[in-house]
């Protein structure tokens, strides 16, 4: 990584407010620039943790905030960062909307509704975690600017961090390279992923297999090419269970079910939606390589496996 350069993970926890969820992996990079990857959600405990972690690394004087991509538990933290260092902040083009006007991140609900609602979710559940979506984004602030780019490369520390664009997760995920190591956000992480678009994931994903280290936005950090094999191993057995399961015809609920016992009396309002997601982009990429069809409200599958 360059002999001026100092790599340093934290974990900015989810906040209470929110109920149940993962921390968000950030990474500071202290060279001759200090460099945040990564922010983690904003709440008032959080602005305390990261402004008491960042002095107490001799860290504080944050020059540049690296986005990895448009999700809140990445860049949520950003604005109070910035306001308090005059950070800029950074994000690949295609996910920059969500910086805009912060409800943007709300497509992937609104991506889903219409599915769910027609899958056998009740509609008024469904409006009642958009609500509280909605009131924690309206508790945020946006940053004051930001840049965005395609490409980013920087010096720092006496070597190179560059930009890889890495879709699937959001349109602009993004790792940032630093020699044969990674700061990779979403696209991969330890025992499952949370995927958009699920056919662009598994190309990112071989992208990242080039790396020694990949560090994760979420869990354990870093992980390896093997990791990646192995979650790649558990994508292809959810596709599987997922023919397996419509065989005979199955609705939006009754899959999500299938795969997670999920229920909507679950804590937090993510784990309500983002199964239901998840299991939509399993559909969608199976519906687009011909293993299956949406007759109605069910999904019907054609083959056995894959």
């Amino acid at each position: 990584m360059g002999s001026k350069m100092i790599v340093i993970p934290i974990t900015v926890p989810f906040p209470k407010d929110w109920g149940h969820g993962d921390g968000t992996n950030a990474y500071i990079l202290k060279g001759d620039k200090t460099i945040l990857i990564d922010s983690g959600l904003d709440s008032p405990d959080n602005r305390d943790y990261i402004k008491k972690t960042l002095k107490k690394l001799d860290a504080w004087k944050v020059e540049a905030i690296l986005l990895t991509h448009g999700h809140l538990d990445h860049f949520g933290l950003g604005a109070y960062v910035q306001r308090e260092t005059g950070a800029e902040i950074e994000i690949h083009e295609s996910d920059a909307s969500a910086l805009e006007d912060y409800r943007n991140v709300m497509s992937w609900f609104d991506e889903v509704y219409e599915l769910a609602v027609e899958g056998g979710f009740d509609e008024q559940d469904l409006r009642a975690v958009k609500m509280q979506l909605s009131m924690v984004i309206d508790m945020m602030s946006k940053p004051d600017n930001y840049g965005t780019f395609r490409e980013l490369d920087l010096k720092i520390g006496g070597g190179a961090l560059r930009s890889l664009h890495l879709p699937g997760h959001t349109p602009g995920s993004v790792g940032y390279v630093l020699g044969d190591s990674i700061f990779s956000g979403d696209v991969a992480l330890d025992g499952s992923t949370n995927v958009g678009e699920l056919k662009q994931e598994f190309a990112s994903i071989q992208k990242l297999k080039t790396f020694k280290h990949i560090y994760t936005g979420h869990r354990r950090s870093p992980i390896n090419a093997k990791d990646l094999e192995a979650l790649e191993a558990h994508i292809a057995s959810r596709l599987e269970q997922v023919l397996r399961m419509t065989k005979q015809g199955r609705t939006l609920k009754e899959i999500v079910n299938g795969i997670y016992g999920m229920t909507m009396m679950e804590t937090s309002f993510m784990k309500k939606v983002i199964p239901i997601r998840q299991a939509v982009s399993y559909l969608r990429y199976l519906e687009e390589e011909g293993y299956l069809a949406k007759r109605g409200a069910r999904w019907v599958s054609f083959k056995d496996h894959l």
